[in-house]
């Protein structure tokens, strides 16, 4: 929420807030008190009530971190690791990637008593794996997958990327969608309905 700042997690768990510099030639971490059990593998900031950090791990949990009273407000346990959380259309929601063969996307609804908790939806595959409503992710044969979030019975669209290459990351640069093979290539499309 803050330019001068960022958030990091990995492999020993923890979740650090970094300050740039006033130079911006260095920064400073401060560990949060987030406790994951394994690997930290998805951080996405959010503004709803207040401005949050959302963490999700490969030990299936996922935690909002408060960052004006710096503690957890709420810890959601997902019976699947989860790859990647992504903002939705409400504040009040995330979407969540994870390893499940065919439901791999999970809308989280994070407050306390939602109407409504979780919404799940996915494509069948062999092994498991927006913008304004669109949400797009990668699968392991290299296509990126467009997602209409107001009907998830099927993909909206599917485009060759990196073909043959598992995708490890799709995101929307202004005009485009951005994939990320895991083997460090990258692919630029038109983003949906842009010429």
């Amino acid at each position: 929420m803050n330019p001068r700042t960022f958030a990091t997690g990995g492999y020993d768990h923890v979740v650090h807030l970094w300050k740039l510099t006033e130079d911006s030639q260095g920064a400073i971490a401060s560990p949060l008190a987030i406790r994951h059990a394994s690997l930290v593998q998805s951080l996405l900031p959010i503004c709803d009530t207040s401005c949050k950090l959302v963490s999700a791990g490969a030990d299936c949990s996922v935690h909002l971190w408060d960052l004006s009273s710096e503690r957890v407000v709420n810890t959601m346990k997902t019976s699947n690791s989860v790859y990647h959380v992504h903002k939705t259309l409400t504040s009040f929601s995330t979407l969540l990637e994870v390893a499940h063969r065919e439901l791999q996307f999970e809308v989280r609804d994070h407050r306390l008593v939602p109407e409504r908790p979780v919404q799940r939806f996915g494509y069948e595959a062999s092994k498991p794996h927006g913008r304004d409503g669109i949400f797009a992710c990668g699968d392991r044969e290299g296509n990126v997958r467009l997602w209409d979030l107001r009907n998830t019975a099927h993909a909206l669209q599917v485009l060759p990327a990196v073909s043959g290459r598992k995708l490890a990351q799709v995101i929307f640069s202004d005009n485009y969608l951005v994939a990320s093979s895991e083997d460090q290539r990258l692919a630029f499309m038109p983003c949906f309905g842009q010429p």
